[in-house]
């Protein structure tokens, strides 16, 4: 069972690289104006949505993992995200690739490889952003 894709890249517990957890970071797009007599917000532009997706690797390929999505990000490919169920989360760009190798046992081979993903929301002026493409 899949877990999540990014473009044909799937992280499930089958292919040895599962989802550990992911952070989603929504902004609502305010601007504080900090007047002395009349304090005030007024909405601005929505930022782009930030998520952090943290996979962990077992059985020796955790290095091919991690070496693959470098190769993704190094690559600046646009990417779309969609979940075990089929549904699309919009488009994003890969922003950071954080590897941990923990279990390290002989050859300086790991036995885990922890990889930390930043994407950033891929929105361009003309169209809707991934949050109207999720609920729409």
């Amino acid at each position: 069972m899949q877990h999540l894709a990014l473009n044909d890249h799937v992280f499930s517990v089958v292919k040895g690289n599962p989802l550990e957890d992911h952070t989603y970071d929504t902004s609502g797009g305010w601007s504080d104006f900090d007047a002395i007599d009349s304090p005030r917000q007024d909405p601005t532009s929505n930022p782009l949505d930030n998520w952090t997706l943290n996979v962990v690797a077992f059985k020796g390929d955790g290095e091919a993992e991690a070496e693959a999505l470098r190769t993704m990000a190094k690559a600046h490919e646009i990417v779309m995200v969609t979940d075990g169920k089929g549904r699309s989360w919009g488009r994003f760009t890969l922003r950071n690739v954080k590897t941990s190798y923990t279990k390290i046992i002989e050859k300086g081979q790991a036995q885990v490889v922890k990889i930390t993903l930043t994407l950033k929301e891929y929105r361009q002026k003309d169209e809707n952003p991934s949050q109207a493409q999720r609920n729409g």
